[in-house]
């Protein structure tokens, strides 16, 4: 029988995320990947935690100095971008990674993690589903792909078994007054601003199945090639920019022609995305009128 659209559209999908089967099919969409089809709040929460991903080791950006959650990246994940939901199935460590993403009661504030990020549910230590309070946007983080999903957690009780407050904020617990005060202090992100980041979130351990780029979650290279010219063992990155004009620079992996490449694919890119290449060092990607310029070795 031959295959069906949807599961040729799945499979092709896997070949560049590297998801089982039942995740690709729950993100693939009608015509194309899925990366990108997803509901308005979930876009407006990836592109938000784009920039608590992509601030890192830069002492004279907004966000150095609190709310980065850049050593989340260093976690091995594979990521599942749903229509509602970004998924992310993490192997070992689960409950260390999801730390880098949520503010903890025991340190006595909700200064640093991810602003507004909360438990809706959890078990074991090895299943959260995480709710944005800013954007009501869902996200997972699980060891194993065939995970709970939340409505069987919640049926358990308000936070799942061996689940405890304590450890990290429910999301009963509304914004407090710090939170308030960074999400105020954010940058506006037009739709076109908001699409690129979203998709850089989403794309962050894709790689192309014929092994000329891979993005490898911001870290490490999958493919083992020398490093990119320019590199540097800090891994300072900094992304920040107001309306329509925005800036990531970094001197890390990946290698910037992957970033580039990635983004630009056929089957893989971003629909209307264009890209120029300004200097050795510099491109500009631009989508509906808003500009991100991708500067490599310049953090």
């Amino acid at each position: 029988m031959p295959s069906s659209p949807r599961r040729k559209l799945k499979d092709v999908r896997r070949s560049f995320t590297g998801e089982d089967k039942a995740s690709a099919a729950a993100g693939v969409g009608r015509g194309d990947l899925g990366l990108d089809r997803c509901s308005a709040r979930q876009r407006r929460f990836r592109a938000f935690l784009a920039l608590y991903l992509f601030n890192a080791n830069v002492p004279d950006t907004p966000l150095a100095a609190q709310h980065s959650a850049n050593a989340f990246l260093s976690y091995t994940m594979t990521l599942s971008p749903w229509f509602d939901s970004l998924v992310c199935i993490v192997p070992g460590a689960v409950d260390n990674a999801v730390g880098r993403l949520l503010a903890s009661p025991a340190r006595g504030d909700l200064q640093y993690g991810v602003p507004g990020l909360r438990v809706k549910a959890a078990i074991d230590f090895r299943t959260y589903h995480l709710v944005h309070l800013p954007t009501d946007a869902k996200m997972v983080v699980a060891s194993r792909p065939d995970f709970p999903h939340l409505s069987e957690l919640e049926r358990r009780g308000p936070y799942g078994e061996t689940w405890s407050a304590e450890h990290y904020v429910g999301a009963e617990v509304p914004l407090a007054d710090v939170e308030r005060d960074a999400l105020s202090h954010l940058p506006s992100m037009p739709s076109g601003i908001e699409g690129i980041l979203a998709a850089l979130v989403a794309r962050l351990e894709t790689r192309d199945p014929s092994g000329s780029w891979a993005l490898g979650n911001w870290w490490y290279d999958p493919l083992l090639r020398p490093r990119p010219s320019g590199y540097r063992r800090d891994g300072r990155i900094a992304l920040w920019g107001q309306g329509r004009t925005w800036e990531l620079r970094w001197n890390g992996q990946p290698h910037p022609e992957d970033v580039i490449a990635c983004l630009t694919a056929p089957v893989v890119g971003v629909a209307q995305l264009s890209a120029t290449h300004l200097s050795p060092f510099e491109w500009v990607v631009t989508l509906d009128g808003c500009r991100l310029t991708l500067k490599y070795g310049a953090a």
